[in-house]
């Protein structure tokens, strides 16, 4: 397993309602962060599994 990425989160917060993770399918993957994509301008938020570190990029409602 790589090392953990100081960071993202390595444990999940209290009110976090998880989602299963895709490559380690533990219920620990996460909404992390907000950002605009520079050319089309759509908000895409970043969730992060607490376990294995992946990331995911998907597109958020405005």
């Amino acid at each position: 397993m790589p090392a953990k990425i100081p960071w993202l989160p390595s444990s999940l917060p209290p009110d976090a309602r998880p989602e299963r993770c895709p490559k380690c399918g533990r219920l620990a993957l996460i909404p992390w962060t907000l950002r605009r994509h520079d050319r089309t301008k759509v908000v895409l938020r970043t969730w992060v599994c607490t376990e294995c570190q992946v990331t995911e990029e998907r597109p958020e409602p405005e």
